[in-house]
């Protein structure tokens, strides 16, 4: 609701910069000095941001800087509705991701020439329905906020989740125009392809447990590894391996693994003299054979990533039947892993489609494939998610992050 402090100041400024707005008029013709309907539209739009899952706080100020300048009142107004209309695209902060490697150029839409254009038409509200429209998700997201605020006994924790998810779809939404990429959303253990906003395939992913947790990133995919080798990570090593190799040595051998000491030697794990180490001071590297019985299946995808994670096929197909897909050390099983490889690959379809996924045991090293079209991943934390019939759906803070 408008206020009457900002009633006086607007009626203020449009009778105190009126030689303003003319000497203005000679080089540029004003957006908003001069028309007293469209500031009132804009402040109207910045005192009811909460129901676009955006923050009056944010604006409030920066409008009321036009009221207390006498020169370049019109382009304090034309930066504040810059600002509020670039959030609706792209989403008033970006997702939280712990690395960063994709570098996403925010160019899906041309916000000042769009504010020129609407403005000048006098139909700033049809940008902001332009912008809403312009994902799905970010629509019903919006109507499921509004309906919440207007509750009786409104839920704030689901509406502080609603206003995050908001966003983070805007985000989505604006770099889906632009890119190819993979997205990963944790919560519901859910993997969607994209082609330049085209949903390309959907599946079930498993994820970290709660102590293992997946990390969440943007990177750009490397290749792809068909027949793929298991480096088994120091921790898994450390926790789990070692204490069984304690207890019998024939351990790495009897289930598939190698044993290379720190000269990349392999070595024979019964000449280890298990006294002398313990699960911190285990110097080897243990590598699994390739093949249908290898945890990373038959197929990797690869990425830069500082936590070392990765998509992978995984031998325990029954485990994507599951609701609740929370089972890896932090890499990312997946339950269609050769469709998306071959999708990765489709200009060097050759390379994967030669490949016997049936009789993997044919070939005894694993067969690195690079991946030439531009391809990111995105792996992240949103507790807000959408079914095949592009119903909302909300899950459980299975990390319980905020």
């Amino acid at each position: 609701m408008r206020t009457i402090y900002t009633l006086i100041l607007t009626i203020t400024l449009l009778t105190s910069i009126k030689s303003h707005a003319q000497l203005d008029s000679a080089r540029q013709q004003p957006l908003f000095v001069g028309y007293p309907n469209r500031i009132k539209l804009l402040d109207s739009l910045i005192q009811n941001a909460g129901s676009l899952a955006l923050n009056t706080s944010d604006y409030q100020q920066e409008f009321k800087n036009a009221f207390t300048t006498e020169i370049n009142a019109d382009s304090v107004l034309v930066k504040v509705s810059i600002h509020f209309f670039n959030d609706l695209a792209y989403g008033n902060q970006l997702p939280k991701l712990e690395y960063n490697g994709a570098k996403f150029k925010m160019t899906a839409f041309d916000v000042p020439k769009l504010v020129k254009t609407y403005v000048q038409k006098d139909a700033i509200i049809a940008l902001v329905q332009y912008f809403t429209k312009s994902s799905k998700e970010v629509s019903v997201i919006l109507d499921s906020l509004k309906m919440n605020q207007r509750k009786a006994r409104p839920n704030i924790e689901k509406i502080q989740m609603l206003q995050k998810a908001a966003n983070d779809y805007r985000w989505l939404s604006a770099i889906r125009k632009m890119n190819r990429f993979i997205l990963v959303n944790i919560p519901s253990a859910q993997l969607k392809a994209y082609d330049s906003n085209k949903l390309i395939l959907s599946m079930r992913v498993i994820v970290g447990r709660a102590k293992t947790q997946t990390n969440t990133l943007s990177s750009q995919i490397n290749r792809v590894i068909l027949n793929p080798y298991w480096m088994v990570p120091k921790s898994i090593i450390q926790n789990e391996m070692f204490p069984k190799f304690k207890e019998d040595k024939t351990y790495f051998t009897k289930n598939g693994y190698t044993v290379i000491n720190s000269e990349y030697v392999t070595v024979d794990p019964a000449t280890i003299d298990v006294k002398k180490y313990s699960k911190d001071n285990f110097p080897f590297i243990v590598r699994q054979g390739t093949g249908l019985e290898n945890s990373l299946g038959l197929l990797k995808i690869e990425f830069d990533s500082p936590s070392a994670i990765y998509l992978h096929d995984t031998p325990e197909k029954d485990l994507f039947t599951n609701v609740n897909r929370f089972y890896s050390h932090g890499c990312i099983r997946m339950e269609k892993p050769i469709d998306i490889g071959k999708w990765l690959l489709q200009n060097n379809r050759i390379s994967i489609d030669t490949f016997d996924f049936k009789q993997p045991e044919k070939y005894n090293k694993p067969r690195p494939i690079p991946v030439t079209i531009p391809t990111q991943v995105v792996i992240w934390y949103s507790l807000i998610d959408f079914d095949k019939k592009g119903a909302l759906k909300f899950y459980k803070n299975i990390y319980t992050l905020n």
